[in-house]
């Protein structure tokens, strides 16, 4: 008997970036850091579940979601009994000179991050190139789009 294909469910790294000086609030997973997760809902779209997380985590009434959007580089492995996982990161900046929340769904230990010591390579991140990711959008050099990220 084969089992039906279960329909892919997506996953958001959601990234709270504040810009001055530019930092990234990450979840410590023991051995990497990661900005925390929102699963989407069955007919909800990737960034309506970042908007009504990032209102629900951290109160910001209208979240601005960068129009960068990182992907896996290489599909997920499928197991038939999970179905597949469908990744997005995207970043959601923190309005200027509003103050950068610690609460939400970490439950695991976080905290804020430069990204100078992203990029300088002091801290492992999944996905792996984070720190490139967000220096990017920030310096305006990174294009809006999706772009292949190493999970």
């Amino acid at each position: 008997m084969e089992l039906a294909a279960l329909p892919p469910t997506a996953v958001v790294d959601l990234a709270l970036v504040s810009r001055s000086p530019a930092q990234v609030l990450l979840r410590d997973h023991a051995s990497f850091w990661q900005p925390p997760q929102v699963r989407v809902n069955a007919g909800q779209s990737c960034r309506s579940a970042v908007r009504d997380a990032a209102r629900r985590w951290w109160q910001l009434t209208d979240p601005r979601i960068g129009d960068s959007v990182g992907v896996p580089w290489a599909p997920t492995s499928t197991r038939p009994e999970r179905g597949r996982v469908e990744r997005r990161l995207l970043l959601v900046l923190l309005p200027p000179g509003a103050p950068r929340p610690y609460a939400g769904p970490l439950t695991a230990r976080a905290s804020w991050w430069p990204v100078t010591r992203l990029l300088a390579g002091d801290v492992v991140t999944r996905p792996a190139e984070l720190g490139v990711f967000i220096d990017g959008y920030l310096q305006g050099w990174l294009p809006d789009g999706q772009h292949a990220l190493d999970w």
